[in-house]
């Protein structure tokens, strides 16, 4: 009879601990999905530093690594707003975060912002944030587009602001398309390009200087009036680049080398082979198959992708003249050499964008190497520009080795 009720007692044992051990994987798995934490690294961490940055909780750069000063900054901001002081940056807090910046950028037509606001992330939570600056219908008013309220516009928002400040870049020939209102990346394009053009400060960013610069612009009917003659358009996703690369002469660019054999190159994985292995601060070495030209980047941080930079303005000039010339976001599939010497297929661009920290390489911000992923991963997290550059990783794998990757 006592081992009877042993036996019970270890079965009920055994069953409390299976159950807590299911709570515990579920829990960490939705804490992983939907939470930023003390850990974690990336784009996400980035964006929400830079929005702690801008209301005043959190001192220094977005370096994109939540540490204990950003948990710190989460938990003042908790606090704040009477929200759980966990330190935990999950969606609730997020949200009111990103509606508590648009909300400081969005004051009242006179008192307004005296000079361009700092550069923030390129936001994944862009349904977050609205323009909540109400002003009058510029659609219908050919005079003026902003009607004085040069209050910072960024990507994310959304509105009839929005609507002018593309009408204007439509009318000057930086954009293509109708004004929709949404400030995504095509506007983010031509926003930096009008701003390249103009010797504004490039960083995406409509701020007083630039939507005044525009304004007149638009209000004398000139295109392309920011620099100072008749060009053609430039497409949302391109921006001249300031070094102009294709006319630099061949020592001005690093020497051309013996790429890899292609059979040497690899497949490998981000999150299972190379993400593992990289740490901040390490060299990635970058040829074109394409030009033969190849260039160092330093990596920034690592999160579903590799923010990097390039190493010195001679690498800068190298990789934007094996993109012909301009800052592009258009993709092309390039050979890494990973720190151990391994080289691997992967894909990236020379647009700049966010922030970086290396100094006097000519690369306002950094840049982004992706590497190959799970196609469902890619659709599930990033289904835009994440999934462009999967695809473009396997049509060149395909291409190289006549193998179709099916996940």
């Amino acid at each position: 009879m006592r081992n009877v009720r042993i036996r019970k007692e270890l079965l009920r044992l055994l069953t409390v601990c299976i159950f807590l051990l299911t709570f515990m994987f579920s829990s960490a798995s939705a804490l992983e999905n939907s939470t930023l934490y003390n850990g974690c690294s990336g784009d996400e961490v980035r964006e929400l530093q830079q929005a702690l940055i801008e209301l005043g909780y959190l001192n220094g750069s977005a370096d994109g690594i939540f540490g204990n000063k950003t948990e710190s900054a989460v938990r003042k901001f908790q606090k704040k707003y009477k929200l759980s002081v966990d330190g935990l940056a999950g969606s609730v807090t997020r949200s009111l975060i990103m509606s508590k910046v648009t909300g400081k950028s969005s004051v009242s037509a006179n008192v307004q912002e005296s000079a361009e606001a700092p550069a923030s992330a390129e936001s994944s939570l862009s349904t977050v944030l609205t323009d909540n600056t109400k002003a009058q219908d510029t659609e219908s008013d050919n005079s003026s587009l902003f009607s004085g309220n040069y209050t910072t516009i960024r990507i994310g928002s959304r509105g009839d602001r929005v609507k002018a400040l593309q009408k204007g870049l439509i009318a000057a020939g930086y954009l293509k398309g109708k004004a929709d209102g949404i400030f995504g990346n095509q506007t983010l394009a031509a926003v930096k390009a009008f701003q390249s053009a103009g010797r504004l400060t490039v960083d995406g960013i409509a701020g007083r200087k630039t939507l005044s610069a525009l304004e007149s612009a638009f209000e004398n009917g000139d295109r392309n009036a920011s620099s100072g003659n008749e060009t053609s358009a430039v497409s949302p996703d391109t921006q001249a680049s300031p070094d102009s690369a294709l006319n630099q002469k061949e020592e001005d660019i690093n020497e051309k080398i013996s790429g890899p054999a292609s059979d040497s190159v690899q497949l490998l994985h981000w999150f299972n082979d190379i993400k593992p292995v990289l740490s901040n601060g390490q060299h990635l070495l970058v040829f074109d198959p394409s030009t033969g030209l190849s260039w160092t980047l330093r990596i920034l941080s690592r999160g579903r992708h590799c923010d990097a930079e390039p190493l010195t303005a001679k690498d800068t000039r190298t990789m934007v003249k094996a993109f012909g010339g301009v800052n592009t976001w258009n993709q092309k599939p390039v050979y890494v050499q990973l720190p151990d010497g391994t080289w691997t297929l992967g894909s990236t661009h020379d647009m700049p964008h966010q922030s970086g920290s290396v100094k006097d390489n000519d690369f306002n911000g950094h840049l982004c190497v992706h590497f190959l992923r799970d196609m469902d991963e890619a659709k599930k997290n990033d289904p835009n520009y994440g999934v462009s550059n999967q695809e473009t990783i396997r049509a060149y794998w395909q291409k190289l080795t006549g193998q179709e990757i099916t996940q």
